[in-house]
């Protein structure tokens, strides 16, 4: 699986405080199952919920929300853009710790979609794993690189642009 490092950094880089304190934001695998493929090629999906946990976070909510649906764009856009799923991609729930923190917990639904090919030049047998790139979103749904938010003239938060 190699979104949740993947969104791991990517949060750690919009949010500093959990670059400086990186036990403060767990990830959990939840409910995961494999999907194969059903044809002669190995290949399947992992699909499961990760469960982000962002805790004693001092920052304003919009600010871990915001790189999140960032990062989906990029990798997971299908959760946004389809009408099924786009009311339910990102499930929370908060406990206010007092009037400065909160343990912020953000559930995607993720999938990743792994295929098998004969390793070039390999033995008999051989065969190299690929995880397939996230199709596209929508081409009707052009949007700008997003890099960093703000609040009522406020910077929230800001990160590097997302490598394609």
């Amino acid at each position: 699986m190699r979104k949740p490092p993947s969104l791991r950094a990517h949060l750690t880089a919009a949010l500093p405080e959990f670059a400086r304190d990186p036990e403060r934001l767990m990830m959990f695998v939840l409910d995961g199952r494999i999907a194969t493929t059903g044809t002669a090629a190995l290949g399947w999906q992992w699909h499961y919920t990760l469960r982000t946990v962002l805790c004693d976070f001092t920052g304003h909510p919009d600010a871990a929300v915001g790189p999140m649906l960032v990062w989906l764009r990029a990798h997971q856009s299908d959760l946004l853009h389809n009408p099924k799923t786009k009311d339910q991609a990102i499930r929370i729930q908060a406990e206010y710790l007092n009037t400065q923190a909160l343990d912020l917990v953000l559930d995607l639904q993720l999938t990743e979609s792994v295929h098998a090919r004969p390793l070039e030049g390999g033995a008999p047998g051989a065969f190299e794993l690929l995880h397939r790139a996230e199709p596209p979103g929508p081409a009707d749904m052009p949007h700008d690189p997003v890099t960093s938010l703000y609040l009522n003239g406020q910077q929230l938060t800001s990160w590097p642009p997302l490598a394609s």
